[in-house]
């Protein structure tokens, strides 16, 4: 029996709710929109916008590409706010950093719930990792070192890009260098029972279905994992089951402490050139 199966629903809300443990959310959300949009500012000669890679009205991505001729590594940020808020506009924060880095960085974006299901929303975001690997050499990208990372919601989405069928789309092996999930949601069974599933509409058995500590990868890239020290015991418990499921799977596992920061600034460490958050990318780019 997991803990959540005896949390009451004031507990269990709670230990799903990231906000419950800062004092105000919208500073960080304000912090998101506010250097972002100020961030495409600056880089807009590097920044390629909009870029589609499917159907859908959101299937698309922000490119930002480094000086040169290239081909430089490709690092992919999946966008967290629990499959039904936030967008890549929000989430150009780390480009900077990777870009100084020679490292060409996109801000990934996909159908929000209700709009879409989240079984639809993971269908979409791996054809949309597929479409990076395949045209990465369009944006002067090296298909053989793309890497990517997700938070929070994102963090699940990257746990199921891990669990792609490779050989389907023409790949003997997980073609991904290096892959990291942060403050992400592994078992999604306890989120049923909350208010963040008023917007998902999932069933106890859909939540099976979509949860990655259900269908681990038979093989992956490298995962590295971290959850901000101020988040719930629960946001703690997921991300150390998963990797230690990972792990007992047969894929190489790391956990990054993260003191101090809770779910909402972790992300912005990304931006910051000797934080280890950025650091464990770096390591997967130059592996």
């Amino acid at each position: 029996m997991k803990p959540y199966h005896q949390m009451e629903p004031e507990t269990l809300e709670r230990e799903y709710s990231p906000s419950s443990c800062v004092d105000d959310i919208m500073v960080y959300i304000n912090q998101y929109i506010d250097i972002s949009a100020q961030i495409r500012d600056e880089l807009k000669d590097n920044l390629t916008a909009d870029v589609k890679y499917g159907p859908e009205a959101r299937s698309h991505m922000d490119v930002f590409i480094p000086e040169g001729d290239g081909p430089f590594p490709v690092h992919v940020f999946i966008h967290g706010g629990y499959w039904q808020e936030l967008s890549k506009d929000e989430n150009s924060i780390a480009a900077p950093n990777f870009l100084d880095h020679s490292i060409i960085y996109i801000a990934f974006d996909y159908t929000l719930a209700p709009e879409a299901s989240l079984f639809e929303i993971v269908d979409q975001t791996q054809r949309g990792i597929i479409s990076v690997l395949k045209n990465a050499h369009k944006f002067k990208g090296d298909k053989n070192n793309i890497t990517i990372s997700g938070h929070s919601a994102g963090g699940h989405l990257v746990a199921e890009v891990l669990s792609i069928d490779w050989p389907k789309y023409g790949y003997d092996t997980c073609p991904l260098k290096g892959a990291v999930a942060i403050s992400g949601v592994y078992d999604l069974e306890p989120i049923v029972n909350t208010t963040v599933n008023d917007a998902l509409g999932m069933t106890v058995e859909d939540a099976i279905l979509l949860s990655p500590l259900h269908h681990l990868p038979k093989e992956a890239c490298p995962i590295v994992f971290t959850v901000g020290e101020n988040e719930t015991s629960e946001f703690h418990r997921q991300t150390k089951e998963y990797m230690v499921a990972c792990s007992v799977n047969g894929i190489e596992t790391s956990y990054i402490d993260m003191p101090i920061f809770n779910h909402f600034d972790i992300i912005l460490e990304l931006n910051k050139k000797d934080s280890p958050l950025f650091q464990a990318v770096l390591n997967q780019v130059k592996a």
